[in-house]
């Protein structure tokens, strides 16, 4: 049977069909969030664009109520924690009124998930690969969760994709491009340039660090330098650092812990509880960090470890961070991308197709029910489970590909 669907997989006409499929999903999602007109997070763009431009400190003691007033934003989500970056990319359509805005920034976001796919596709030397990228991305909520706030994922994960689709070309240039930018859209990729350097792919690295330093100095023509050190100066608040989430909707480690030890937990055991939830957060966050570098040690054929590495750091970042909101999990597609391939490629795998399917599955259902599952904080984690299964998966098979490497 799965021969037989890997024989579909490579017609042509499939993968266009997959691609309509996915134009009509998203233009009628588009109408629908415009419809409410709530995309929250593109909104909080549009105002800190907005407000970098007319000289606010956005970083610091900014009145959203008043920017919102002068621009006529219904609705917003502060405060504005990204680099400056993001305001850049929509600071043009600020020129429109924002619903319009709005609907520019949807259906640019349809387009870079479209490309994200299509390029996850091609970063592999299978015939099939563009269709097993359309297809995941298809059925996967993330993304449209990603669409109901406006976030910037989308961006950020076409960054990271092109990333993979460089390295696979030997295009170390490139692979720097796709991280730096990346990054300066939202910090997370920051790991993938550490990993570059750990991995000794020293022009990449630095590709990506001259790339990151000159995205911040075109930003000082639209938001000053005074917004630049505000930024610095107010680096790790912004980053809620220190802080917890114990809410559903984010499934990071230490939002795991929060729920198990915070939520029902009265007055006097709350400050402890919150203490321990930190201690369990770093410490577990830590063990993952140092067994993702030990997994990841430059050793081994990295052509035949690149886009399982590459995929380990992107997996194991949604868990350390303080928060990981449920939308941030269309960086997913990469890791579900990598071990579809490897699973569909190798027989001997095939097995890892079930708990793929499974953890795929639970993870949909979370971003449709996840409000509902709040009383009970394990049932309300499964996300979490599933970035660890697929941890879990990519460390099992970097650590089988190096050992084979040494016992040969």
């Amino acid at each position: 049977m799965v021969h037989r669907l890997i024989t579909w997989a490579q017609s042509r006409w499939l993968r266009w069909l997959l691609v309509l499929a996915l134009v009509l999903l998203y233009a009628g999602w588009t109408g629908y969030v415009l419809s409410r007109d709530k995309p929250i997070d593109f909104y909080l763009y549009y105002l800190a664009a907005y407000g970098f431009a007319h000289g606010y400190d956005v970083y610091g003691n900014v009145s959203w109520a008043q920017l919102a007033q002068e621009t006529h934003v219904p609705d917003y989500a502060p405060p504005y924690r990204y680099p400056p970056l993001t305001a850049q990319l929509v600071w043009p359509l600020t020129l429109l009124q924002p619903r319009l805005a709005a609907l520019i920034w949807l259906i640019g976001t349809a387009i870079v998930f479209l490309l994200s796919a299509w390029l996850l596709g091609r970063s592999t030397h299978t015939k099939w690969g563009v269709t097993l990228g359309l297809a995941l991305l298809l059925f996967f909520v993330p993304p449209l969760t990603t669409m109901h706030a406006g976030q910037v994922n989308g961006f950020v994960l076409l960054a990271l994709a092109a990333a993979l689709y460089a390295f696979a070309r030997r295009d170390p240039l490139g692979t720097g491009v796709g991280v730096a930018i990346g990054a300066m859209l939202k910090l997370i990729p920051l790991a993938h340039l550490a990993y570059l350097g750990w991995r000794r792919q020293w022009q990449a690295m630095l590709t990506g660090l001259i790339v990151v330093v000159l995205l911040f100095c075109l930003a000082v023509p639209l938001i000053g330098r005074a917004s630049l050190e505000s930024y610095a100066r107010h680096f790790l608040s912004l980053g809620a650092a220190g802080s917890v989430f114990p809410i559903g909707v984010s499934q990071s480690i230490y939002s795991f812990f929060g729920r198990l030890l915070i939520s029902g937990s009265n007055a006097e055991s709350l400050a402890s509880a919150t203490q321990l939830t930190k201690v369990l957060g770093l410490s577990t966050s830590l063990v993952l960090v140092l067994a993702t570098v030990a997994l990841c040690w430059p050793s081994g054929n990295l052509a035949r470890l690149y886009d399982l590495e590459f995929a380990l750091v992107t997996t194991v970042v949604n868990l350390v961070t303080p928060y990981a909101w449920y939308h941030q999990l269309v960086l997913l597609l990469i890791p579900f991308f990598v071990l579809a391939k490897c699973a569909l490629t190798m027989p001997s795998l095939r097995w890892m197709l079930i708990p793929l399917t499974i953890g795929y599955a639970l993870t949909d259902l979370h971003g449709l029910i996840w409000h509902h599952l709040e009383p009970w904080p394990l049932l309300a984690s499964t996300p979490f489970y599933t970035i660890l299964m697929l941890w879990g998966l990519l460390a099992w098979l970097i650590l089988r590909e190096k050992v084979k490497r040494i016992t040969a």
